[in-house]
Parts: C-alpha cells; structure tokens; sequence
C-alpha cells in the first residue's frame, strides 16, 4: 500500500522541479526523506570546491581549510556537496579579503564560529525534534513536518543571529578600550591582567551512575543557565563545558559579586542538585579564539580542584585587588598540580554558607 505522506513528498519535490533522476538517486541514497529539508536549507550539493573557489575567485586551497575550519565535510576530488549558499559564502569571504583582513584570522574565525554554530544547530535541532516528533510517525511524515518547519524558521533564524552578533560586538568593544600602550604600538597587547575564575559542579561525573543521561544534561543546562544569570559587565563568561563554567574580568569586585551570586544560586536549587565549588587567580592572561590562555587561567583551574563544595578560593593577588567589603580566611600554602611553588589560598567569607 502506498504511503500517502512519501506521495506528498514526491509532489513537493516535483513541484520545486526536481526530476525524477534526482529524486530516484535520493531515494536509492536514503535521502528522500531529508530532500524537502535540504531545499529548504540551501538545496543540495551542486557545485565542487573547486568550482565555488573558481566563482568566488579564492584560492582552492584556502577555501578547503576554510571550510575545514567550519567542520564541514572535506569533499573528494569532484565530489559535488557545495550549495549556492556556499557560493554566496565565498563571495562574501572575497569580499572580506579585499577588505584587507588577514587570511590567519579569517581562519581564527571560522574555526569559532564552527564550533559555535554547531552548538546551536545541535539544540534547535533538538527542540524541534521534541516539538515535532509525534508516536506512529513514518519517515515522511516527519519529513513533511520538518519541511514545514524549516520554511518557516530558516528565514527568521538569520536576522536572529545577525542581532547576537551585532550586540555582543557592540558590548565587546565598549569593554576593550584601548591602552595608551596599545595605541602608540598600534596593536593589541597579547596579554592582559584579569581575573580568572572556574566553578565547577562536585562530584558531577558520578552522577551518571544513579541519573539518567537526559537528567545529567538537564543539571549541566541548569549551570549554564545560573551562570548566564549571575553574569553582569564587566565580567564574561566565557564558556561552559558540562560540569564547569569560565569566567573572566578585568576587575575583581564585580567578578566576586557574580561568583556569589552563582553559588547562592546553586545552593537554592536544593539537596539534589551538585554543590559548586570555585577556583579564582588574577594575572596576565592571553585571548584567543573566544578563549583564555596562560599561566593564570591553569592556576585558577588548580585551585577550583582544591576549593571545597559551595566555597571561593583564590590567590593573595585575588584578595588584594578586591578591597573592601570582602572578608577572607587564610588558608595554609599548598601545592597545586602542574604550579609552581606552595600558593597562600584564602577562601572568601559567604554569609549563610
């Protein structure tokens, strides 16, 4: 008996005007299904690397790391996976390299921008699946719903990310003012004094063997979600990673009032939920890649080992650049792992803690 929702596909198919050599080497590929989405989403491969490197007037070679960067597949010789928004993508990178930019931190970028787009791909794709799968689906039916769905989505989800990044770059630049220094180099310094801090769930990886897997990420969303919370300029949070979330600032005051509130937060979200525990240094530090780099970021994850559950531990430098009205209990000197020399820790005083 035909599938009355394949049939559909098929039409919709048609009706966009693919023939029926395209639809029958879909279908032999599995990919029948998924067509409608493809379309949807840029259409299906049509051009080689070579050809978009050809319109797009970039080298070949660069354009593969490029799109490398990106994560995205590494084609064969021939092999047609390119769209037209890849053409358009690299019309847009020539552009961008007559501008001047260099092709090193061009790469940077991308390299960034993969991971991050990857990211979000992964939880609206999620989203939607929750939202649209229904029980007895086929294949086609789900399809039809994705297709729809992507009609709909794909156009908004640009300006929507064209707003983010519009915002955090407007904000980034309104915290990194330049240094005398930096303007009479007339270039960045590679390294700048802040504050560095970890906060980490404990005892979060045993939690897998008495939780559930989508529980364990539920707990991991959630200290991403506190974070973002307790985050306030000047300080960023630059990354979560599961059980731990980074944050940087270039004073420390305004880091200690995030870093409180997060763990206060924690604290409210009951017994079953991980304690945090918080590792703080302050030095020179190295930005790369949407990331911090050096000496000072290795310190502060050391030390958020040795901090105990729902406690702020930090270097003397830490404690000296916060003033008043924090209050700290020294700690004895102890070792860290892969420091050098016994560190003085202080732990700073939280009421109702």
């Amino acid at each position: 008996m035909a599938d009355p929702a394949r049939e559909e596909v098929l039409e919709r198919l048609r009706a966009t005007g693919q023939d029926r050599r395209t639809l029958e080497r879909a279908d032999a590929e599995g990919r029948l299904a998924t067509l409608p989405v493809e379309l949807a989403l840029g259409g299906p491969g049509k051009y080689t690397l070579t050809q978009v490197a050809r319109e797009a007037q970039i080298d070949p070679r660069f354009l593969r790391k490029l799109m490398q960067a990106h994560g995205r597949p590494d084609p064969a010789p021939r092999e047609r996976i390119y769209t037209e928004d890849d053409l358009e993508y690299g019309r847009v990178i020539r552009g961008f390299l007559d501008a001047g930019l260099p092709r090193e931190g061009i790469l940077e970028v991308a390299r960034v921008l993969g991971q991050g787009m990857s990211n979000t791909a992964d939880v609206v794709r999620q989203m939607i699946a929750d939202l649209l799968l229904e029980p007895r689906d086929t294949e086609f039916t789900l399809a039809l719903r994705y297709a729809d769905a992507a009609e709909q989505l794909a156009p908004q989800m640009g300006p929507l990310l064209e707003y983010l990044f519009r915002a955090q770059l407007r904000e980034g630049v309104q915290r990194q003012l330049l240094s005398d220094e930096e303007r009479q180099a007339g270039e960045i310094a590679g390294s700048q004094e802040v504050a560095v801090a970890f906060a980490d769930l404990v005892g979060y990886t045993k939690l897998g063997g008495r939780l559930a897997t989508e529980d364990v990420g539920r707990i991991a969303s959630r200290l991403a979600e506190l974070a973002g919370a307790a985050t306030r300029p000047p300080v960023q949070l630059v990354k979560t990673i599961g059980d731990a979330a980074m944050f940087i600032s270039p004073e420390v005051p305004p880091l200690l009032g995030a870093l409180s509130a997060l763990v206060a937060a924690v604290r409210e979200e009951g017994e079953e939920f991980p304690a945090v525990s918080v590792g703080i240094a302050y030095g020179p530090a190295t930005p790369r890649g949407g990331d911090w780099f050096g000496a000072t970021v290795n310190v502060a994850s050391r030390i958020t080992d040795a901090a105990g559950p729902g406690h702020i531990l930090a270097t003397e430098e830490v404690a000296a650049a916060a003033g008043e009205p924090h209050e700290w209990k020294k700690k004895r000197r102890r070792s860290l792992k892969g420091v050098d020399g016994r560190l003085r820790l202080l732990s700073l005083e939280l009421g109702d803690s």
